[in-house]
């Protein structure tokens, strides 16, 4: 076992005698409150390290400990087999790894955020620094609005290594069948009908309008589990600044093998509106909106439309 630190040597030895069939590289980023990060790499000479090793080993994998996006710019190393993203795992960390490496657990977790191929290609910068003491340096002013994560990088057509929602798995999934049905009795209107407001807003905005279904197949030859994406792309009549598409419900499935289940969304008001600063309330816009069931924000498999008000 190797460890290396800030100030460690890199120029060390990294096996005397055979080389070893795998390599395990344990990458951390330290993570905690009131301190900044002030990259999105990983700490320790991490990618050095990772480069060293994996030019030396056929077969490195890496896993990393880390409470947020960091860059891999080693991912397409050929020599590294397997990234595994491990967070912090708690004190069964040993237990867990062990179980998803050697195959006794199938890894079922999705990517909470994406993970681009540089750190120059996120909306908001960390600040390390300011040549200045004028008193708004370091205010945060939020101006992007609705492009957070993958909305970002939809809007602006930037190529990503590993999108939102994404996964490996041991098996294989299909998805098929995507039905949409609705769910008023009544004529829907761009705005909810006025109740007495309640914690969260207009009652009315929660109240489901369509259900959305899709069947889920396990084709492979292992137990799985997998989480179902329903993304919702709204008419060209929305405002500018809406996101190309908008996570609006998500159902994880455990299937055995050949195993098929059907997953089912509800679609809110709420998850087909926006909100007007000028009618000071929630809207649905005119048009077609685009359902799509998918397994991460870029694997769209399964494309459905409907329109509530017809444009």
């Amino acid at each position: 076992m190797i460890v290396l630190s800030d100030n460690a040597n890199t120029h060390w030895q990294l096996w005397e005698y055979e080389q070893p069939d795998v390599c395990l590289v344990f990458l951390k980023n330290w993570h905690e409150e009131l301190v900044e990060r002030h990259s999105l790499n990983l700490d320790w000479r991490a990618n050095e390290l990772v480069e060293k090793v994996a030019s030396k080993c056929n077969n490195t994998v890496v896993v990393t400990h880390s409470g947020g996006v960091n860059v891999l710019p080693w991912a397409d190393h050929p020599n590294v087999t397997a990234i595994l993203a491990a967070h912090y795992p708690g004190q069964e960390t040993g237990n867990a790894i062990t179980d998803v490496l050697y195959g006794k657990v199938n890894p079922s977790a999705k990517l909470p955020y994406t993970i681009a191929y540089n750190e120059s290609d996120y909306a908001a910068l960390p600040t390390t620094s300011v040549n200045t003491t004028g008193p708004d340096d370091w205010q945060s002013y939020f101006d992007e609005n609705l492009e957070i994560d993958y909305g970002y990088f939809d809007a602006h057509n930037i190529s990503v290594r590993y999108e939102f929602g994404f996964d490996l798995s041991y098996t294989t999934f299909n998805l098929s069948d995507v039905k949409t049905v609705s769910l008023s009795s009544e004529h829907i209107t761009a705005r909810p009908k006025e109740q007495k407001i309640a914690p969260g807003g207009n009652p009315a905005l929660f109240e489901p309008l369509y259900n959305v279904s899709a069947s889920i197949a396990n084709s492979g030859e292992r137990h799985g589990g997998t989480v179902a994406q329903l993304y919702v792309t709204f008419p060209k009549s929305s405002p500018t600044g809406t996101p190309p598409k908008q996570l609006r419900g998500f159902d994880k499935v455990f299937l055995r093998k050949y195993e098929t289940k059907t997953v089912s969304f509800a679609l809110m008001r709420r998850d087909l509106s926006y909100w007007d600063i000028e009618a000071q309330d929630w809207i649905i816009p005119k048009g077609e909106f685009t359902l799509s069931v998918s397994f991460s924000s870029r694997d769209l498999k399964e494309v459905i439309k409907i329109a509530p008000l017809p444009g």
